[in-house]
Protein backbone atom coordinates (compact mmCIF):
# COMPACT_ATOMS: atom_id res chain seq x y z
CA UNK A 1 0.00 0.00 0.00
CA UNK A 2 1.26 3.51 -0.70
CA UNK A 3 2.72 4.98 2.05
CA UNK A 4 1.85 8.92 0.55
CA UNK A 5 0.65 12.05 2.27
CA UNK A 6 -1.24 13.96 -0.52
CA UNK A 7 -0.68 17.56 -1.41
CA UNK A 8 -3.05 16.92 -3.94
CA UNK A 9 -5.97 15.08 -3.90
CA UNK A 10 -7.89 14.53 -7.37
CA UNK A 11 -11.25 12.66 -7.25
CA UNK A 12 -11.63 11.66 -10.93
CA UNK A 13 -8.68 11.41 -13.08
CA UNK A 14 -8.87 10.84 -16.57
CA UNK A 15 -6.02 8.52 -17.78
CA UNK A 16 -5.13 8.55 -21.81
CA UNK A 17 -3.26 5.71 -22.82
CA UNK A 18 -3.26 3.14 -19.89
CA UNK A 19 -3.92 -0.02 -22.12
CA UNK A 20 -0.18 0.79 -23.00
CA UNK A 21 3.08 -0.67 -21.38
CA UNK A 22 3.38 2.32 -18.74
CA UNK A 23 0.25 3.90 -18.80
CA UNK A 24 -1.24 0.68 -17.50
CA UNK A 25 1.26 -0.24 -14.65
CA UNK A 26 0.35 3.24 -13.74
CA UNK A 27 -3.17 2.20 -13.74
CA UNK A 28 -3.20 -0.45 -11.62
CA UNK A 29 -1.26 1.12 -8.91
CA UNK A 30 -3.37 3.87 -8.50
CA UNK A 31 -6.60 2.04 -8.97
CA UNK A 32 -5.15 -0.22 -6.49
CA UNK A 33 -3.84 2.35 -4.13
CA UNK A 34 -6.23 4.89 -3.95
CA UNK A 35 -9.90 3.54 -4.07
CA UNK A 36 -10.88 7.07 -3.08
CA UNK A 37 -10.59 8.43 -6.60
CA UNK A 38 -11.87 7.45 -9.81
CA UNK A 39 -9.74 6.42 -12.60
CA UNK A 40 -11.02 6.49 -16.35
CA UNK A 41 -9.20 5.36 -19.06
CA UNK A 42 -9.43 6.55 -22.34
CA UNK A 43 -7.43 4.20 -24.72
CA UNK A 44 -7.84 3.67 -29.06
CA UNK A 45 -6.15 0.16 -28.28
CA UNK A 46 -3.99 0.73 -31.14
CA UNK A 47 -1.54 -2.33 -31.83
CA UNK A 48 1.19 -1.99 -29.19
CA UNK A 49 -1.88 -1.87 -26.18
CA UNK A 50 -3.51 -4.28 -25.00
CA UNK A 51 -6.82 -4.43 -23.09
CA UNK A 52 -5.65 -7.52 -21.12
CA UNK A 53 -2.93 -5.60 -19.39
CA UNK A 54 -5.79 -3.69 -17.68
CA UNK A 55 -7.24 -7.20 -16.67
CA UNK A 56 -5.90 -6.50 -13.14
CA UNK A 57 -8.42 -3.96 -12.10
CA UNK A 58 -11.44 -4.28 -14.24
CA UNK A 59 -13.81 -5.42 -11.36
CA UNK A 60 -12.71 -2.21 -9.27
CA UNK A 61 -15.90 0.16 -8.73
CA UNK A 62 -13.00 3.10 -9.42
CA UNK A 63 -12.03 2.06 -12.19
CA UNK A 64 -13.67 2.95 -15.91
CA UNK A 65 -12.84 2.08 -19.72
CA UNK A 66 -13.68 4.07 -22.96
CA UNK A 67 -12.31 3.19 -25.76
CA UNK A 68 -11.86 6.11 -28.28
CA UNK A 69 -8.83 8.44 -29.50
CA UNK A 70 -8.24 11.36 -27.83
CA UNK A 71 -7.79 13.25 -31.10
CA UNK A 72 -11.65 13.13 -31.08
CA UNK A 73 -12.62 16.33 -28.98
CA UNK A 74 -16.21 15.72 -28.98
CA UNK A 75 -15.19 11.98 -26.97
CA UNK A 76 -12.88 13.40 -24.66
CA UNK A 77 -15.55 16.59 -24.14
CA UNK A 78 -18.20 13.81 -23.06
CA UNK A 79 -15.56 11.68 -20.96
CA UNK A 80 -14.23 14.64 -18.86
CA UNK A 81 -18.31 15.66 -18.19
CA UNK A 82 -20.11 12.15 -17.83
CA UNK A 83 -17.18 11.36 -14.72
CA UNK A 84 -16.51 14.75 -13.76
CA UNK A 85 -13.36 14.38 -14.64
CA UNK A 86 -10.49 17.15 -12.32
CA UNK A 87 -7.24 15.59 -13.75
CA UNK A 88 -5.55 14.43 -16.41
CA UNK A 89 -2.85 12.50 -17.10
CA UNK A 90 -1.98 12.35 -20.62
CA UNK A 91 0.21 8.84 -21.42
CA UNK A 92 -0.97 8.42 -24.92
CA UNK A 93 1.33 8.37 -27.83
CA UNK A 94 3.43 6.59 -30.57
CA UNK A 95 6.83 5.64 -28.96
CA UNK A 96 8.51 3.04 -30.92
CA UNK A 97 11.69 4.99 -32.41
CA UNK A 98 11.87 2.74 -35.31
CA UNK A 99 8.84 3.39 -36.58
CA UNK A 100 9.17 7.08 -36.24
CA UNK A 101 11.76 6.64 -38.90
CA UNK A 102 9.19 4.99 -41.11
CA UNK A 103 5.63 7.03 -41.56
CA UNK A 104 6.80 9.72 -39.06
CA UNK A 105 3.19 11.60 -39.21
CA UNK A 106 1.76 8.78 -37.46
CA UNK A 107 3.81 10.59 -34.53
CA UNK A 108 2.87 13.97 -35.44
CA UNK A 109 -0.92 13.45 -35.78
CA UNK A 110 -0.84 11.02 -32.38
CA UNK A 111 2.07 13.18 -30.36
CA UNK A 112 1.39 16.63 -31.44
CA UNK A 113 -2.63 17.20 -32.46
CA UNK A 114 -3.58 14.43 -30.07
CA UNK A 115 -2.03 16.62 -27.14
CA UNK A 116 -3.36 20.15 -28.69
CA UNK A 117 -6.35 18.12 -28.69
CA UNK A 118 -6.53 17.61 -25.23
CA UNK A 119 -5.45 20.78 -24.36
CA UNK A 120 -8.43 22.54 -26.24
CA UNK A 121 -10.75 20.20 -23.98
CA UNK A 122 -9.00 20.91 -20.59
CA UNK A 123 -9.53 24.81 -22.47
CA UNK A 124 -13.33 24.28 -21.89
CA UNK A 125 -13.60 22.82 -18.80
CA UNK A 126 -10.79 24.94 -17.10
CA UNK A 127 -12.66 25.66 -13.76
CA UNK A 128 -12.80 22.02 -13.48
CA UNK A 129 -9.64 20.59 -14.49
CA UNK A 130 -7.14 21.29 -11.73
CA UNK A 131 -4.23 19.04 -12.82
CA UNK A 132 -2.76 18.40 -16.14
CA UNK A 133 -0.15 16.21 -16.33
CA UNK A 134 1.86 15.34 -19.76
CA UNK A 135 4.16 12.46 -19.78
CA UNK A 136 6.95 13.04 -22.35
CA UNK A 137 10.73 11.64 -22.61
CA UNK A 138 14.21 12.30 -21.65
CA UNK A 139 14.96 11.86 -25.66
CA UNK A 140 13.51 15.49 -26.22
CA UNK A 141 16.88 16.61 -24.94
CA UNK A 142 18.86 14.43 -27.42
CA UNK A 143 22.14 12.96 -27.35
CA UNK A 144 24.63 13.59 -24.11
CA UNK A 145 28.04 14.99 -25.01
CA UNK A 146 30.77 12.20 -23.36
CA UNK A 147 32.86 13.39 -20.80
CA UNK A 148 36.65 14.24 -22.08
CA UNK A 149 38.15 11.09 -21.19
CA UNK A 150 41.85 12.09 -19.99
CA UNK A 151 40.25 14.97 -17.88
CA UNK A 152 38.10 12.57 -16.12
CA UNK A 153 40.67 10.55 -15.21
CA UNK A 154 42.13 13.26 -13.54
CA UNK A 155 39.31 14.40 -12.10
CA UNK A 156 38.53 17.42 -13.93
CA UNK A 157 36.12 16.28 -16.31
CA UNK A 158 31.85 16.36 -15.27
CA UNK A 159 29.65 13.79 -16.28
CA UNK A 160 27.30 15.95 -17.67
CA UNK A 161 23.50 14.85 -16.92
CA UNK A 162 20.53 16.78 -18.15
CA UNK A 163 18.45 18.69 -15.86
CA UNK A 164 15.08 20.31 -16.45
CA UNK A 165 16.12 23.82 -15.28
CA UNK A 166 19.11 24.33 -17.74
CA UNK A 167 19.25 21.48 -20.46
CA UNK A 168 17.60 22.67 -23.97
CA UNK A 169 15.51 20.23 -25.56
CA UNK A 170 17.60 19.01 -28.90
CA UNK A 171 15.76 16.03 -30.10
CA UNK A 172 17.31 13.94 -33.07
CA UNK A 173 15.09 11.61 -34.72
CA UNK A 174 11.37 11.94 -35.54
CA UNK A 175 9.48 10.70 -32.27
CA UNK A 176 12.02 12.96 -30.19
CA UNK A 177 10.84 15.70 -31.92
CA UNK A 178 7.03 15.56 -31.97
CA UNK A 179 7.37 14.89 -28.21
CA UNK A 180 9.05 18.21 -27.96
CA UNK A 181 6.91 19.59 -30.05
CA UNK A 182 3.93 18.64 -27.74
CA UNK A 183 5.62 19.93 -24.93
CA UNK A 184 6.01 22.66 -26.24
CA UNK A 185 2.43 23.45 -27.11
CA UNK A 186 1.86 22.69 -23.29
CA UNK A 187 4.25 25.02 -22.09
CA UNK A 188 2.38 28.15 -24.47
CA UNK A 189 -0.81 27.03 -22.84
CA UNK A 190 0.49 27.38 -19.40
CA UNK A 191 1.84 30.99 -20.24
CA UNK A 192 -1.25 31.62 -22.27
CA UNK A 193 -3.92 30.28 -20.66
CA UNK A 194 -2.49 29.48 -16.86
CA UNK A 195 -2.80 25.37 -17.58
CA UNK A 196 -1.84 23.77 -14.22
CA UNK A 197 0.57 21.44 -16.00
CA UNK A 198 3.79 19.34 -14.83
CA UNK A 199 5.31 17.90 -17.14
CA UNK A 200 7.41 14.19 -16.96
CA UNK A 201 10.52 13.08 -18.84
CA UNK A 202 11.54 9.46 -18.58
CA UNK A 203 13.89 7.24 -19.26
CA UNK A 204 13.47 3.83 -20.89
CA UNK A 205 11.17 1.73 -18.91
CA UNK A 206 10.87 -2.50 -19.26
CA UNK A 207 8.97 -4.81 -17.47
CA UNK A 208 5.47 -6.47 -17.56
CA UNK A 209 3.04 -5.50 -20.54
CA UNK A 210 5.38 -3.87 -22.56
CA UNK A 211 4.55 -4.83 -26.33
CA UNK A 212 7.62 -6.85 -27.99
CA UNK A 213 8.88 -4.39 -30.54
CA UNK A 214 10.95 -2.88 -27.53
CA UNK A 215 14.14 -4.50 -26.93
CA UNK A 216 13.95 -6.40 -23.97
CA UNK A 217 10.47 -7.81 -24.61
CA UNK A 218 11.39 -8.61 -28.28
CA UNK A 219 14.98 -10.33 -27.12
CA UNK A 220 12.83 -12.11 -24.23
CA UNK A 221 10.57 -13.61 -27.15
CA UNK A 222 13.35 -14.45 -29.31
CA UNK A 223 15.08 -16.65 -27.30
CA UNK A 224 11.52 -18.33 -26.44
CA UNK A 225 11.57 -19.02 -30.11
CA UNK A 226 15.13 -20.16 -30.12
CA UNK A 227 15.83 -17.09 -32.47
CA UNK A 228 19.39 -15.11 -31.78
CA UNK A 229 19.29 -11.49 -30.35
CA UNK A 230 19.71 -9.15 -33.20
CA UNK A 231 21.87 -6.24 -31.69
CA UNK A 232 21.33 -3.18 -33.64
CA UNK A 233 25.63 -1.79 -34.57
CA UNK A 234 27.72 -2.91 -32.19
CA UNK A 235 25.62 -2.62 -28.99
CA UNK A 236 27.40 0.73 -27.85
CA UNK A 237 24.73 2.83 -27.01
CA UNK A 238 23.97 3.25 -23.70
CA UNK A 239 20.41 3.70 -21.35
CA UNK A 240 19.53 4.21 -18.04
CA UNK A 241 16.24 1.20 -18.16
CA UNK A 242 14.11 1.81 -15.16
CA UNK A 243 11.61 -1.13 -13.98
CA UNK A 244 7.99 -0.33 -14.49
CA UNK A 245 6.98 -0.64 -10.97
CA UNK A 246 9.61 1.84 -10.19
CA UNK A 247 8.38 4.77 -13.21
CA UNK A 248 4.64 3.83 -11.58
CA UNK A 249 5.31 4.57 -8.04
CA UNK A 250 7.40 7.85 -9.19
CA UNK A 251 4.26 9.06 -11.59
CA UNK A 252 2.21 8.12 -8.14
CA UNK A 253 4.16 10.60 -6.21
CA UNK A 254 4.33 13.28 -9.46
CA UNK A 255 0.52 12.82 -9.15
CA UNK A 256 -0.04 13.40 -5.62
CA UNK A 257 3.12 15.56 -4.53
CA UNK A 258 4.62 17.43 -7.79
CA UNK A 259 3.81 21.33 -8.16
CA UNK A 260 2.39 22.82 -10.66
CA UNK A 261 4.38 24.33 -13.32
CA UNK A 262 7.75 21.91 -12.87
CA UNK A 263 9.45 19.25 -14.79
CA UNK A 264 10.41 16.19 -13.26
CA UNK A 265 13.07 13.81 -14.78
CA UNK A 266 11.44 10.00 -14.26
CA UNK A 267 14.66 7.77 -14.53
CA UNK A 268 17.65 5.53 -13.19
CA UNK A 269 21.32 6.76 -12.96
CA UNK A 270 22.31 3.12 -13.77
CA UNK A 271 23.64 3.16 -17.04
CA UNK A 272 24.23 -0.46 -19.65
CA UNK A 273 25.09 -0.66 -23.16
CA UNK A 274 23.05 -2.42 -25.34
CA UNK A 275 25.26 -5.09 -25.87
CA UNK A 276 25.43 -5.83 -21.84
CA UNK A 277 21.54 -5.64 -22.17
CA UNK A 278 22.00 -8.52 -24.38
CA UNK A 279 23.99 -10.53 -21.99
CA UNK A 280 22.12 -10.09 -19.44
CA UNK A 281 19.17 -11.43 -21.06
CA UNK A 282 21.24 -14.47 -22.20
CA UNK A 283 22.73 -14.67 -18.48
CA UNK A 284 19.31 -14.95 -17.31
CA UNK A 285 18.13 -17.67 -19.62
CA UNK A 286 20.88 -19.84 -18.37
CA UNK A 287 22.88 -19.60 -22.29
CA UNK A 288 26.13 -17.79 -21.30
CA UNK A 289 28.24 -20.62 -22.36
CA UNK A 290 26.94 -20.25 -25.67
CA UNK A 291 26.41 -16.76 -25.89
CA UNK A 292 28.48 -15.87 -29.07
CA UNK A 293 25.55 -18.18 -30.42
CA UNK A 294 23.06 -16.36 -29.83
CA UNK A 295 23.89 -12.75 -30.94
CA UNK A 296 23.73 -11.69 -34.25
CA UNK A 297 24.74 -7.92 -35.20
CA UNK A 298 22.69 -6.04 -37.44
CA UNK A 299 22.61 -2.89 -39.32
CA UNK A 300 22.08 0.19 -36.96
CA UNK A 301 19.36 2.45 -37.03
CA UNK A 302 19.34 5.53 -39.40
CA UNK A 303 20.55 7.43 -36.58
CA UNK A 304 21.03 6.07 -32.54
CA UNK A 305 22.13 8.47 -30.02
CA UNK A 306 24.63 7.09 -27.99
CA UNK A 307 23.63 8.27 -24.62
CA UNK A 308 20.72 9.70 -22.54
CA UNK A 309 21.85 10.75 -19.06
CA UNK A 310 19.49 12.18 -17.09
CA UNK A 311 19.24 13.92 -13.26
CA UNK A 312 16.12 12.78 -11.09
CA UNK A 313 17.29 15.12 -8.52
CA UNK A 314 14.44 16.29 -8.34
CA UNK A 315 12.08 13.83 -8.19
CA UNK A 316 14.34 12.48 -5.68
CA UNK A 317 13.58 15.40 -3.55
CA UNK A 318 9.93 14.23 -3.42
CA UNK A 319 10.75 11.12 -1.86
CA UNK A 320 10.91 9.06 -4.31
CA UNK A 321 14.40 6.50 -5.40
CA UNK A 322 14.17 3.54 -7.40
CA UNK A 323 14.15 0.35 -5.56
CA UNK A 324 14.59 -2.73 -8.16
CA UNK A 325 17.92 -3.50 -9.67
CA UNK A 326 18.33 -4.06 -13.52
CA UNK A 327 19.03 -7.69 -12.66
CA UNK A 328 16.36 -8.33 -10.58
CA UNK A 329 13.94 -6.48 -12.80
CA UNK A 330 15.25 -8.77 -16.02
CA UNK A 331 14.49 -12.01 -13.67
CA UNK A 332 11.14 -10.24 -12.59
CA UNK A 333 10.24 -9.36 -16.45
CA UNK A 334 11.52 -12.75 -18.12
CA UNK A 335 9.33 -14.49 -15.32
CA UNK A 336 6.20 -12.73 -15.92
CA UNK A 337 6.23 -13.15 -20.17
CA UNK A 338 6.80 -16.91 -19.18
CA UNK A 339 3.74 -16.93 -17.44
CA UNK A 340 1.48 -14.95 -19.43
CA UNK A 341 2.37 -16.44 -22.63
CA UNK A 342 -0.97 -15.83 -24.28
CA UNK A 343 -1.03 -12.21 -23.69
CA UNK A 344 -0.49 -11.32 -27.41
CA UNK A 345 -1.65 -13.44 -30.38
CA UNK A 346 1.15 -14.79 -32.14
CA UNK A 347 -0.20 -13.08 -35.36
CA UNK A 348 -0.08 -9.62 -33.38
CA UNK A 349 3.48 -9.45 -32.74
CA UNK A 350 5.36 -11.84 -35.32
CA UNK A 351 6.17 -8.85 -37.32
CA UNK A 352 7.72 -6.46 -33.84
CA UNK A 353 9.90 -9.53 -33.36
CA UNK A 354 12.10 -9.01 -36.87
CA UNK A 355 15.70 -6.96 -36.08
CA UNK A 356 13.62 -3.82 -38.29
CA UNK A 357 10.23 -3.65 -37.44
CA UNK A 358 7.64 -0.88 -39.47
CA UNK A 359 4.80 0.31 -39.16
CA UNK A 360 3.85 2.25 -41.98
Amino acid sequence: MSKLTPSYQPSAVLITGAAGFIGSNVCIRLVTNHPECKFVVLDKLDYCSNIKNLDPVFRYKNFFFVKGDIKSADLVNFVIDQYKIDTVYHFAAQTHVDNSFGNSLTFTENNVLGTHTLLECWRSHSKQIKRFIHVSTDEVYGENKEPDQEAKKKGGAVDNKFDEKSSMMLPTNPYAATKAAAELIVLSYMHSFKLPAIITRGNNVYGPRQYPEKLIPKFIHRLERNQPLCVHGKGTPRRSYLYVEDAAAAYEKVLFEGKIGEVYNVGTESEVSVLQVTKAIIKAFGLEKEEEKWIQFVADRHFNDQRYFISTEKLEKLGWKPQVSFEEGIKRTIDWYRSNKNHWKEEDITGALVPHPRRH
